[in-house]
């Protein structure tokens, strides 16, 4: 049985969200766990200290108790519309289940991981012009630190499509894994895979010869997939990501994310991790 992690937070993207997920279970028995959680902090003014703490520590209890309250009314809400989504489009395979949780939400969900053990992580994240677009935001944490692949959708995404993935590659010694791991995850859609480095001035025949060996091994290894390699000049860096991904119609970004820095070693001095954000497509963050 698959298991997938939806962190939500209700906004209008959960729903498209949860039809990637539809789409990723494919034919097989799938649970699907919608999570949300809820700040719980209690915060007592320095000002109240110490004859006040009593009512202002109540007063802000009770505000968590209804925060929790709402949480729970909408996390129902939503299994609702979620449940009645599946029976619409006559899924048979998928059950739905929901969580809510009080805390800091990048424990809570490595928490979860922990003990419901999901194949994959997808949740919502907010596109260009708006605060905390993956850069600093809990998506952007999660893709570096969560122990399973993560799905972070755009809400500017109005659908769930997976056909043409670009997978981001600096030939290091985990491509051939993830890339297969990758092939996996993407198994119940019919996926063409485009193979795309950014060329560093003055590694044209090294990278070449890299980009064959990679090409040559994902072949042998998956002769029924539709695989295309690319390698692309790097300098002009905003015509060449936005141009590659219209040209061909890149549906999903794929990367390996490091601990350290999720885009650590993919892109020159000369790209930043922002411009490629800019595109506003949904990613797929793996781990060596």
């Amino acid at each position: 049985m698959k298991r997938f992690l939806l962190p939500v937070d209700f906004s209008e993207g959960t729903l498209v969200n949860c039809k990637f997920a539809f789409y990723l279970a494919g034919s097989e028995k799938t649970e699907i766990h919608l999570f949300h959680i809820f700040p719980d902090q209690l915060m007592v003014p320095d000002s109240s200290f110490p004859a006040g703490i009593d009512s202002d520590t109540f007063l802000n209890a009770e505000f968590i108790n209804e925060l929790r309250e709402q949480a729970e009314k909408n996390i129902l809400d939503l299994s609702k519309q979620v449940k009645e989504l599946i029976k619409k489009q006559g899924i048979e395979n998928i059950s739905v289940k929901h969580m809510v949780r009080g805390g800091d939400p990048e424990w809570e969900i490595q928490d979860i991981c922990e003990k419901i053990k999901p194949e994959l992580i997808i949740m919502g994240t907010r596109g260009e012009g708006k605060k905390g677009f993956l850069e600093g935001s809990m998506a952007g944490k999660l893709m570096s630190k969560a122990p399973v692949p993560v799905i972070a959708v755009p809400d500017s995404i109005s659908k769930a499509r997976m056909k043409n993935v670009m997978y981001a590659t600096n030939f290091s010694k985990g491509d051939f894994h993830q890339i297969n791991h990758m092939i996996n995850i993407l198994k119940p859609i019919k996926n063409e895979f485009s193979i795309v480095h950014f060329l560093l001035k003055g590694k044209n025949i090294e990278s070449k010869e890299e980009m064959d060996e990679l090409k040559n091994a994902l072949i042998n290894k998956n002769p029924h997939e539709k695989f295309h390699f690319y390698i692309l000049d790097a300098m002009s860096k905003e015509e060449v990501l936005r141009e590659f991904t219209t040209k061909h119609k890149i549906d999903m970004i794929a990367f390996i994310a490091h601990k350290t820095n999720i885009f650590k070693n993919l892109f020159s001095n000369q790209i930043r991790k922002k411009d490629f954000f800019k595109l506003e497509l949904p990613m797929l963050a793996l781990h060596e």
